[in-house]
């Protein structure tokens, strides 16, 4: 399709792009989100040095049509919306989550509430970390430790059938300090979702690989610093067919065809990490889904499952209206 290459041509996007940023427009109300929303999405060490990443070629590429590649280690700054939950006693990471804004964060409700594990976590048990990049050192200047002081799960979460709306929201105590390795992602738009939530259109999945099989794994093999991995979305009739739990709306899958062979699946990411994709339009990157569930990492005809964050993101205004500053 030309009219997609035209869209990816270095030289008209450059020409077009001093007028694109203006047109965002902020969903929440600051009041009660806290900052970050207008400058979302935009990497300090990337997109505002007009640097690209090592492998976000490979997503634009496959919004025409491109390669694919294994999960590799992130560059530092890649990911700055980044968020560790860490167990405060025993000190233990327990899921991935992401930055909106300097207030809240974004992760799966099952991280926080799962009655089959006896998981019942309170603002009390856990602490957030932003801006990490080694898993299990303290990185002096570049880390920051926060405390929360709310946490909201779906009022519909279905965590007895299908982990269906798995989302809660996170209220940070004190709004955290933005840097060079901690910045908010964009939620999604109707148009970002029309324009890049495609079959076969790449996204990127972060973190520090305790996912499911990998989940009870001895620490030697989880990776040392943030791992990031691409994989493509799925035809929701394939994810549907590839399993027998009942997938619904506000779900979406992603991951390599048997055929692809080429292995990748969210046990690079965490439980509750973002699934994000860089929009060529404006150059943001958006949070389009939250990793949810799988079965079994990397198996033939099996995929990862997402909670679909635009679904949801009705409900994320109305909850941040009311329990925000």
């Amino acid at each position: 399709d030309s009219s997609l290459e035209d869209g990816n041509d270095q030289a008209e996007g450059m020409a077009g792009r001093s007028t694109l940023p203006q047109e965002f427009k902020t969903f929440f109300d600051e009041k009660t989100f806290g900052s970050g929303e207008a400058d979302c999405g935009t990497r300090p060490l990337f997109e505002k040095k007009k640097v690209t990443d090592k492998s976000e070629k490979e997503l634009l590429e496959s919004y025409i049509g491109g390669r694919v590649v294994h999960g590799d280690d992130a560059e530092i700054g890649s990911s700055p919306w980044q968020v560790m939950i860490y167990k405060k006693s025993p000190q233990e990471l327990l899921c991935g989550a992401s930055l909106i804004s300097d207030s809240w964060i974004l992760t799966a409700a099952h991280c926080l509430y799962y009655p089959p594990w006896d998981k019942n976590l309170t603002t009390n048990d856990i602490l957030v970390r932003t801006g990490k990049h080694i898993r299990a050192k303290y990185e002096k200047n570049q880390e920051k430790i926060a405390l929360l002081d709310k946490i909201i799960i779906h009022p519909k979460y279905n965590w007895k059938e299908n982990m269906d709306r798995d989302i809660a929201l996170m209220h940070l105590k004190r709004p955290i300090i933005f840097s060079d390795y901690i910045h908010p992602v964009c939620l999604p738009t109707k148009e970002v979702v029309q324009r890049l939530m495609l079959a076969g259109y790449k996204g990127r999945v972060t973190g520090w690989g305790n996912l499911k099989e990998t989940w009870a794994a001895n620490p030697s093999n989880l990776p040392t610093v943030l791992q990031q991995l691409n994989v493509p979305i799925v035809d929701q009739n394939t994810c549907k067919e590839s399993t027998k739990v009942k997938v619904t709306d506000n779900m979406f899958c992603a991951g390599y065809s048997p055929e692809d062979s080429k292995r990748g699946d969210a046990c690079e990411g965490d439980s509750g990490g973002p699934f994000v994709m860089k929009n060529p339009d404006d150059n943001r990157w958006y949070q389009v889904g939250i990793v949810s569930w799988g079965e079994g990492c990397d198996r033939d005809g099996k995929y990862g499952f997402y909670t679909h964050v635009f679904r949801l993101k009705k409900w994320m205004r109305k909850t941040i209206e009311k329990h925000g500053r």
